[in-house]
């Protein structure tokens, strides 16, 4: 017996069955069924309260542990009020100056842009009696707001739900 024989014979292993597998040609295995696999998550809406929304990133990214998703907390300055908000990112796949230049600085920053509302307060109607001007405007909504005149230059899309947030695109 040679070497390479004796030496296969004491530390080599062989499985002693062959297992025959096959991938689906139709695409993924869970095309065509009825029900979630026991995997599968319901789609989840983003919740109308900022920290509970944060919280659920926290615990669906293990932020505890998982140094590599960044979750940084600002305040946006919008027609001279002050709202919180975050922001969650992958570190290393984002260029954290674009970020800051493009996205932070105009939402967190005063300027003349974001003290007035840019024409953005429409008046419905005005009636005027016994020189009092009474005027009903259109309520204020900050998301329209954010897209329309903080952000123009940006590519934003509002979602609804926690699968479309972390879709990459």
């Amino acid at each position: 017996m040679d070497f390479k024989n004796l030496f296969n014979s004491i530390f080599g292993y062989t499985p002693p069955v062959d297992y025959d597998f096959s991938l689906p040609e139709d695409g993924p295995i869970t095309k065509g069924a009825k029900e979630p696999l026991p995997n599968q998550q319901e789609k989840v809406n983003v919740f109308p309260s900022l920290s509970v929304n944060m919280e659920y990133m926290k615990i669906k990214y293990n932020l505890l542990i998982n140094s590599d998703i960044i979750l940084r907390e600002f305040t946006i300055n919008a027609r001279g009020k002050q709202y919180n908000a975050f922001l969650v990112y992958i570190d290393g796949m984002v260029d954290s100056e674009i970020m800051d230049k493009f996205i932070l600085e105009p939402l967190m920053l005063r300027n003349k842009s974001n003290l007035y509302d840019g024409g953005q307060s429409k008046v419905i109607s005005e009636a005027v009696a016994n020189n009092i001007t009474v005027r009903k405007v259109k309520k204020f909504d900050l998301s329209n707001y954010l897209i329309g005149c903080l952000m123009p230059q940006n590519a934003v899309k509002e979602v609804k739900d926690f699968d479309e947030v972390a879709k990459r695109y």
